[in-house]
């Protein structure tokens, strides 16, 4: 089928750019208002997820003027720790509130260039449908995963902005953009499938070349920046035991299947046109090109979300950029009422998703860190340290005593204990001897006053992975700290005066 005959009728040139210009306006006030509507839980949500507190630890050790690699690391690429730490250093506080603001831009932004890719597609209201079906698709995930600071609604802006760049054939451009995706998370690569596939198509090897040094040379600056040995270890060669497909369990494929048919089904008035959209893969759109890119895109989201074999709601997010142009060209040759009925329908689901993140913790309670972290904050100087045995780094954040060690959470680092995998299953010989070398480096340059072991609160599986599992730590703690307190179960240690 001709998609063609979907675009919208021709108007005189006198008339057309000022109205479009003016609809458009309405749009992106529209899809800026409906955003934020639906993401109003962020200011009265304190934490919906570990990462957010995590990324904020990071923040700060920036702001100090750390160095992330050295001091707050993480198996991640830099730029969203230093997005938080300037989104608090703009607003002059560390409080969660601000980077959701930050968030509620990034999504605005992706719905908005997803319209403005669906007018060139398919037409003027096209842009409407699609805008608003990715705004409510952004936040159709559980509260923790759709409302949260997380790093895949960072990276969707520019990961979108690539495949429109690419579309268009700015091959260079669309390199950057794939690569500043990137910088927010390693997956964001993944898109340069659909952008290579569409550069390649217009240009050939010279788009393909072009592209590719658009990609390299943000990262390449970046790596020079903050330490090229540190930024591929810690983002490439270091995640080898968290990458690794030999976790491959009954666990994991129940994982995938609940968490895929959770996000089918909160996205289900928009993916139920997915079958239609596949016949019109071939088919020409308003622009002269079909929509083949658009499911290598479904297809390089998909590999992203499987790497790694670990299935949080928040991976699915890189699902919704492609999915909702493909839902929007097959809405286009459907009836009005169908049309209706879908957004409607998807932003009924929106609405009780969004009002569910005032209340709702899908996975149990948060782990009560509030207590503990009054009294490290009430107890500690300017110059006190703490490592946090286990994955609460709230504790960090909250407290704002500063880690003793650049391993946030020991659970993944130096316990073998990773998320998305039964507390079970943790493997602490399994562990990079570097890292613990690494961890003793950093204790032993600049000693914790407070070690609080969270395992004794059996948090976030830490009961699994104890200290006294780990003999050389436990030796340390019983010559060098005595217990001052425990406060929610989770047991304070402080060192002894020399």
């Amino acid at each position: 089928m001709n998609t063609s005959s979907l675009a919208t009728p021709a108007v005189t040139p006198a008339k057309l750019p000022r109205s479009r210009r003016r609809e458009f306006l309405y749009l992106v006030l529209a899809l800026i208002a409906l955003t934020v509507a639906l993401r109003l839980p962020a200011f009265f949500v304190e934490v919906f997820n570990s990462d957010e507190t995590f990324l904020a630890t990071q923040a700060e050790v920036i702001q100090a003027g750390g160095d992330l690699y050295r001091e707050a690391t993480d198996r991640k690429p830099p730029l969203v720790p230093y997005l938080y730490a300037a989104t608090f250093n703009v607003f002059d506080t560390n409080d969660l509130w601000t980077v959701r603001v930050v968030a509620m831009g990034a999504a605005a932004l992706t719905a908005i260039l997803l319209a403005l890719e669906a007018r060139r597609r398919y037409g003027e209201r096209a842009a409407w449908v699609a805008g608003f079906l990715c705004a409510f698709s952004l936040i159709a995930c559980a509260p923790q995963d759709g409302q949260a600071a997380n790093f895949e609604i960072f990276m969707l802006p520019t990961m979108t902005a690539g495949v429109l760049l690419a579309r268009r054939g700015r091959t260079a451009s669309a390199g950057v953009a794939i690569a500043l995706a990137t910088l927010a998370k390693q997956t964001g690569a993944a898109t340069l499938l659909p952008v290579l596939y569409l550069v390649a198509r217009a240009r050939g090897r010279r788009g393909i070349a072009e592209t590719l040094g658009g990609f390299g040379i943000p990262l390449v600056l970046m790596a020079l920046a903050l330490g090229p040995g540190q930024v591929l270890y810690w983002t490439v060669i270091g995640n080898g035991s968290y990458v690794g497909v030999k976790t491959i369990s009954s666990y994991v494929a129940l994982s995938f299947l609940l968490m895929t048919l959770a996000w089918i089904g909160a996205n289900l008035p928009m993916v139920i046109h997915l079958p239609k959209s596949w016949t019109l893969r071939k088919s020409i759109n308003a622009d002269g090109k079909n929509n083949i890119d658009l499911w290598i895109w479904v297809l390089s989201a998909v590999l992203s979300i499987l790497i790694g074999l670990r299935f949080f709601g928040h991976y699915y997010l890189q699902l919704v950029p492609p999915v909702v142009l493909l839902a929007t060209g097959a809405l286009m040759s459907a009836s009005k009422r169908v049309v209706t009925v879908t957004v409607v329908a998807s932003g009924i689901l929106a609405l009780i998703i969004s009002s569910a993140g005032y209340f709702l913790l899908p996975f149990g309670s948060e782990p009560k860190y509030q207590a503990v972290s009054r009294y490290l904050a009430a107890h500690s100087g300017p110059n006190d340290r703490m490592v946090v045995w286990g994955s609460v780094p709230e504790i960090y954040w909250a407290s704002g005593v500063k880690p003793a060690t650049r391993f946030l959470t020991t659970n993944t680092f130096l316990a073998g204990n990773h998320p998305g995998r039964p507390g079970s299953d943790a493997a602490p010989e399994d562990s990079d001897p570097e890292v613990w070398n690494l961890f003793f480096n950093d204790i032993t340059k600049q000693p914790p006053r407070f070690i609080v072991d969270t395992a004794t609160a059996s948090i976030r599986s830490a009961e699994w992975t104890p200290l006294s599992r780990f003999s050389r730590l436990s030796e340390l703690i019983k010559n060098k700290y005595r217990v001052t307190n425990v406060i929610d179960d989770f047991t304070v240690y402080q060192r002894r005066k020399s």
